[in-house]
């Protein structure tokens, strides 16, 4: 079966990554959007909501990419209760001769934070976020994307020349 063949996985792998960095520009260019309207004046309480779900969805569509490869290549993503930490920190590490790391360690220690905000976005009330909390990792979006979308470019030219 052809969609089942290394190569075909390899390729299929490929194209699933390159949907999700189209994602997370999208993410990325929301934040500036957010950022530019927020540049006279704080957000309200909703719109402060919506700039921290779009951090949440960085975070989401990275993890989305990260969750690709370790079931695609891995053998599966981690189980149990800091499956999240320890799927960031694989993505860090390359596994043997199966694939090189798939974010430099730069980019790990960038996405640990958006990583820390998911979790803590999920276990409190919209309400109690902070414009103090969310801005600084707003404005952080841009420079973090530029590196995970390098270091997806790179993972992804890995594929593209394995599988031919």
């Amino acid at each position: 079966m052809a969609g089942s063949d290394p190569q075909h996985r390899l390729q299929r792998l490929a194209s699933e990554l390159e949907r999700e960095r189209r994602g997370l520009d999208r993410v990325r260019r929301e934040v500036g959007d957010a950022l530019a309207l927020f540049a006279t004046r704080d957000p309200t309480s909703l719109e402060l909501r919506g700039a921290a779900d779009l951090l949440h969805d960085f975070y989401t569509g990275a993890e989305k990419a990260f969750e690709l490869v370790a079931t695609t290549i891995d053998g599966g993503a981690p189980e149990g209760g800091s499956w999240h930490r320890r799927l960031l920190e694989m993505m860090g590490t390359p596994v043997g001769r199966l694939r090189p790391a798939v974010l430099r360690a730069e980019t790990v220690a960038a996405l640990d934070e958006y990583l820390r905000f998911r979790h803590l976005f999920r276990s409190l009330y919209g309400f109690e976020l902070l414009w103090e909390r969310v801005a600084p990792l707003l404005e952080g979006v841009a420079a973090v994307h530029a590196s995970l979308d390098a270091d997806l470019d790179a993972f992804i030219a890995f594929l593209v020349t394995v599988a031919r």
